[in-house]
């Protein structure tokens, strides 16, 4: 037999890489497709403009006048001794209930 030192070394098994291209395509159309997706979700919507009618103050008569004075009601809680300026609503704040408090006294001890 001959001298396992000899030996050439054993070959290696080269494998062909797989092609990554097919799989970067369509990685890309999908985030193409998402951001396509979003960036549709944050656009506002555009509704069509009503078409024209031929009598325009039958539909002005049809909208309500706007308010021109809008009252803001204000609240503000009152300091001991203020009043309330005149010609306000004036509410009382609600009372807390009150706590109760139970002691049992045992015969033993004397104390709580």
């Amino acid at each position: 037999m001959s001298d396992p030192r000899l030996l050439p070394p054993p070959a290696r098994i080269v494998r062909a890489k797989a092609d990554a291209n097919p799989l970067r395509v369509l990685l890309g159309l999908a985030g193409l497709a998402s951001a396509s997706a979003l960036v549709t979700a944050m656009l506002p919507s555009i509704s069509p403009a009503p078409a024209a009618s031929v009598s325009t103050t039958q539909q002005d008569a049809a909208v309500a006048p706007q308010p021109s004075v809008i009252h803001v009601p204000r609240v503000v809680q009152l300091a001991a001794g203020q009043t309330a300026p005149p010609n306000t609503s004036v509410q009382i704040a609600p009372q807390p209930t009150p706590r109760v408090r139970v002691v049992t006294v045992t015969r033993q001890s004397g104390k709580p």
